[in-house]
């Protein structure tokens, strides 16, 4: 069988600051920026990553976390097939509010894999959250993996969007 070309639509959401532009930027350009500039709306990048012979061409979202940008967030989570859902391992509120976030993605996007990451492992010494809640959390809210990564150094960011295309492609392969 040959190599199949799948287009997804992946979506990094969680709270601002949590440290979604600073992953996707590790992933897509293997870069690291210590500015922090809130995402204005949002920011796409595109990714090819070999799946299970397919050729994914991953088209990322980065949603706007801070609730000015609620209003219109509406059509940037429609049509998603995947999401990260991101906290921050050294904030409570980013944690707590992943519930939320998930509430969001269900009722614009439906019942789509996502994966759960506790990002900025390299502060331990300022860490709030354990792994042990953070994987506890995964299971409470249905997610297809769990992650801690550091956007700073690159732990675990392409292992985070690996999985969750590998598990994107085979639920859509499942539904058809």
């Amino acid at each position: 069988m040959g190599k199949k070309k799948i287009f997804l639509k992946a979506v990094l959401i969680g709270d601002g600051g949590v440290g979604k532009t600073s992953l996707l930027i590790r992933h897509v350009d293997k870069k690291f920026s210590t500015d922090y500039k809130p995402t204005l709306g949002f920011d796409i990048s595109l990714k090819t990553i070999t799946v299970q012979e397919n050729q994914v061409e991953l088209l990322i979202w980065d949603v706007a976390g801070q609730s000015i940008f609620k209003e219109i967030r509406q059509s940037y989570l429609e049509g998603s097939h995947c999401a990260l859902l991101v906290y921050d391992i050294t904030n409570h509120e980013t944690f707590d509010n992943t519930g939320l976030w998930l509430k969001e993605l269900k009722k614009y996007a439906g019942e789509v894999p996502f994966i759960l990451v506790g990002n900025k492992i390299d502060l331990q010494d300022k860490r709030l959250i354990s792994a042990e809640s953070g994987e506890e959390k995964a299971k409470e809210l249905g997610a297809v993996g769990f992650f801690e990564t550091s956007a700073k150094n690159g732990d675990k960011v392409d292992d985070a969007f690996e999985l969750l295309t590998s598990k994107s492609v085979q639920f859509f392969q499942s539904q058809t």
